[in-house]
């Protein structure tokens, strides 16, 4: 009987997860629902499909997965990447949508924190640099 790492998709890692999960055969995994196979942590619902093709490809001595299950496989993870790189662009575009102070609305309002703590030209009190003690 084949060993479980020998079903395509299934490294040591995964074929560990799926021992402690219950699935310690090739067989065991070929006649398993999609639903039971994806508890294992790192199978997700489509993954689970594919392993249970390659696993009974494996029993019927075909070896590798129908081509058609690799490619739906595929097609789901550049999915997943095609959000992420749209959520990255989204972000882009809020941030760059954000009206910015121009440089006049900076000034005054630097002008008027000066006022209000007492650092402005007019506010300032000259001290006597030897004795510290001003005018």
């Amino acid at each position: 009987m084949p060993q479980i790492v020998e079903i395509t998709g299934i490294g040591p890692a995964l074929a560990a997860a799926c021992a402690e999960a219950g699935f310690s055969r090739v067989d065991e995994i070929a006649g398993a629902a999609p639903a039971e196979l994806a508890t294992v942590p790192g199978i997700g619902e489509m993954r689970a499909v594919i392993l249970i093709n390659a696993a009974q490809s494996l029993l019927n001595g075909a070896g590798e997965p129908k081509a058609e299950d690799t490619k739906r496989m595929k097609a789901e993870k550049s999915k997943k990447s095609k959000k992420s790189k749209k959520s990255k662009k989204s972000k882009k575009k809020a941030k760059a949508e954000k009206p910015k102070k121009g440089k006049k609305k900076r000034k005054k309002n630097k002008q008027k924190n000066k006022k209000k703590n007492g650092k402005g030209k007019n506010n300032s009190k000259k001290t006597n640099s030897k004795s510290g003690k001003t005018k």
